[in-house]
């Protein structure tokens, strides 16, 4: 069987319900007949019809009657707003309109906090807000916009006029840097091939053009005449002296070079043949052996053994 709440929540019963809200707001100490026909604006009805909106929102404490609230704050302030949009209405009213939108709205934002507190949905991350779309900001004024009308009322046009859009912040150095690739620097301009084959065809026309310019700097020079015999046997005389003298150096620098004949080295440090080495190598690994598996006092039996026959082992 049904409960009280779900039958509450019904077709018929809502019905019901709105037509009684109806009848008491349009004849509140008569009874009678809804005869059906579209709803007045001032009527109320739903399950909390006859409730107040809180004044506090941390009061509620349902995510269904928060939702509630705001919805109705929403209907409120969308006629506000295009009642505002009427030029008509002259300053004050439109003044007071605008404080009034701005109420609401700060109302509004009560309720989402509470209703993202009590765990429902974030309304402030993820939606086009009324009046981030209708209202106007000032910079100096932060938290009050302007509706409608509203911007163009004397004192307040001009304000937006005078007002100079902040330029853009300046970019520090550490973020002109951070997304700088290799390219800026030029240091991946030879992989796709195309510069050094560039520069190979650059090379070879200035190695072009500098053999025929030597070429032509050859033709135009006048044919040199050939030196005296003379003048011939002095140079070969001279280079003859110069070659021989140039091996004398090298012939005294490799005798000098080379030991003298019956002249003996002596080294001053004692070099261990290899049966040396491979004695001491032996020892090593028999203290090490001994060092590991023998106790103290086999090692001083041992040592003072080999004292007796004459063999003494280092510890």
């Amino acid at each position: 069987m049904a409960r009280n709440e779900e039958k509450a929540l019904t077709s018929l019963n809502r019905w019901t319900a709105q037509k009684r809200d109806l009848e008491r707001s349009v004849n509140p100490f008569q009874k009678g007949t809804y005869v059906g026909g579209a709803l007045p604006d001032q009527a109320q009805f739903g399950p909390y019809a006859q409730k107040k909106r809180p004044k506090i929102a941390n009061e509620v404490t349902t995510i269904k009657e928060c939702e509630h609230w705001r919805s109705d704050i929403l209907r409120i302030t969308g006629k506000k707003i295009a009642t505002i949009q009427d030029a008509s209405l002259g300053e004050h009213r439109i003044r007071d309109l605008n404080d009034e939108i701005n109420k609401d709205l700060r109302e509004k934002k009560y309720w989402e906090e509470q209703i993202k507190t009590l765990g429902g949905p974030d309304y402030k991350a993820n939606r086009a807000d009324v009046e981030g779309t209708y209202g106007a900001e000032l910079a100096s004024h932060s938290g009050y916009k302007y509706f409608g009308a509203a911007k163009d009322l004397p004192g307040v046009r001009e304000v937006f006029e005078a007002e100079v859009v902040p330029e853009a912040p300046r970019k520090t150095r550490k973020q002109l840097f951070k997304n700088i690739q290799p390219d800026y620097y030029g240091w991946r301009d030879e992989e796709d091939g195309m510069l050094i084959l560039a520069e190979q065809e650059f090379e070879h026309q200035a190695q072009r053009k500098e053999v025929a310019r030597w070429k032509a700097e050859v033709a135009s020079k006048p044919k040199a005449k050939k030196p005296k015999l003379s003048d011939e046997k002095s140079e070969a005389e001279a280079k003859k002296a110069a070659d021989d003298k140039a091996a004398a150096a090298v012939a005294d620098r490799d005798s000098a070079e080379k030991p003298k004949a019956g002249i003996d080295f002596k080294a001053y440090v004692d070099v261990p043949t290899m049966e040396d080495i491979e004695k001491l190598i032996v020892e090593k690994k028999k203290r090490a052996l001994l060092n590991k598996y023998a106790s103290t006092e086999f090692q001083k039996s041992a040592t003072e053994s080999s004292t007796l026959v004459g063999t003494r082992v280092e510890s």
